[in-house]
């Protein structure tokens, strides 16, 4: 073998010419092929530094050496006047009036929370009023009821006289020397799931006298005095006259002094009072009455009760008030 040392080729200068990329090639062979070189002669040593030389000289990203602080070269394209570039917006600017209508503070939902809150808030204290309402009615005519439950009661032990005249129609021969036969009262309430107050209170009795008397009416009329004793619950027997086209002629009514009474205290909930309508209390037909509730009080349905027995009362005046 040998011992003639192996020529080992120099360096390559580490100056790079900026512009020229074929000498940046050509140094780049050179130093590839000096560590080659120290390779093939077995001295790693130097093929250590040179590669870290290299790997010191060519890491990380390559800067441009192009100086560009030179004005620009003119390209021959014409120059353009007029034109500026927009500047960025200022925070200090008021903003671009918006096509939409301003909605109150809390936005549109808000809004509407509210005014469902006012709507339920009406609905609540409405349904409170009506509530009370209703406990008011309720309260008196259950006072009704237990006055007049009491009053027949007692009327039906006693039975009476009633001091009072009931003409019918023209006659001259009224309707008197009346006495109480037997009376009832009652009441009714509305459903359970409208609260179960009591809505009417009824009250009937028959007053009742010793006779009877007789009318006669002839061609139409028969039917029209028969609708009416019909419609006043009077009690009466009708003998019929016909000719031979079995037409009626005419007919003689036999009415027995026998009046039936029927009165019925009822609730209005809509207008808050209370109606008493009533048949043949006074006279024979019908008659009504409207009260408030807070009228009733226990000297009103005694002059009520006056009212029924025939005696003086101020039933009327005080209902009128």
């Amino acid at each position: 073998m040998s011992s003639k040392p192996h020529a080992r080729p120099s360096d390559p200068p580490s100056v790079e010419h900026p512009g020229a990329e074929d000498a940046e090639a050509r140094s780049l062979d050179a130093e590839a092929a000096a560590l080659l070189a120290d390779i093939a002669s077995f001295d790693l040593e130097a093929a250590r530094r040179r590669v870290e030389k290299i790997d010191a000289r060519y890491t990380g990203l390559r800067r441009s050496t192009v100086d560009f602080s030179a004005p620009a070269r003119d390209l021959g394209f014409p120059e353009v006047s007029g034109f500026e570039s927009p500047e960025p917006p200022s925070a200090n600017l008021p903003a671009a009036p918006s096509d939409l209508p301003e909605q109150p503070r809390g936005g549109l939902l808000e809004q509407l929370r509210n005014e469902v809150a006012v709507r339920q808030r009406g609905a609540s204290v409405a349904t409170l009023e009506a509530e009370r309402l209703r406990e008011r009615l309720d309260a008196s005519l259950r006072a009704v009821f237990d006055y007049l439950r009491d009053f027949t009661t007692q009327l039906n032990v006693l039975k009476p006289r009633v001091a009072r005249c009931y003409h019918l129609l023209d006659s001259d021969d009224p309707i008197q020397n009346l006495s109480w036969e037997e009376g009832y009262a009652d009441f009714r309430t509305c459903s359970t799931g409208e609260g179960g107050f009591i809505e009417r209170v009824s009250m009937g009795f028959t007053l009742r006298g010793p006779g009877q008397r007789s009318l006669e009416r002839s061609g139409g009329a028969v039917e029209r005095l028969r609708q009416m004793l019909f419609d006043l619950g009077m009690k009466y027997e009708c003998q019929e006259r016909r000719n031979r086209m079995r037409e009626v002629e005419s007919g003689l009514f036999v009415v027995a002094d026998e009046v039936g009474v029927q009165l019925v205290w009822r609730a209005d909930f809509a207008k808050g009072e209370i109606v008493v309508e009533s048949r043949n209390l006074e006279r024979l037909g019908f008659a009504t009455f409207t009260l408030r509730p807070e009228t009733i009080s226990p000297a009103l349905l005694d002059e009520f009760g006056c009212l029924v027995l025939g005696r003086e009362s101020r039933f009327r005046s005080l209902v009128a008030r």
